[in-house]
């Protein structure tokens, strides 16, 4: 498990316009190379906020990307 690396991807959704929209239109795809454990990238692709806590993501980041937060 790799709680910085779950938070930098949750960073680039947030910064990243272009790289939001891929993950929109294909979260695998879009993850292909972020060094995710399979629980990990299963909550990404799923959009589990829940899961994305629990796996060390900050919440914060969780409810502050355009498009996908949790508001």
């Amino acid at each position: 498990m790799s709680r910085y690396e779950t938070n930098v991807v949750l960073y680039r959704l947030k910064k990243d316009s272009a790289f939001r929209d891929r993950f929109k239109s294909n979260p695998g795809q879009a993850l292909a190379d972020a060094d995710l454990s399979a629980e990990e990238r299963d909550a990404f692709v799923r959009w589990d906020l829940r899961k994305l806590n629990e796996l060390g993501g900050s919440l914060h980041l969780l409810v502050s990307i355009p498009g996908l937060g949790g508001h």
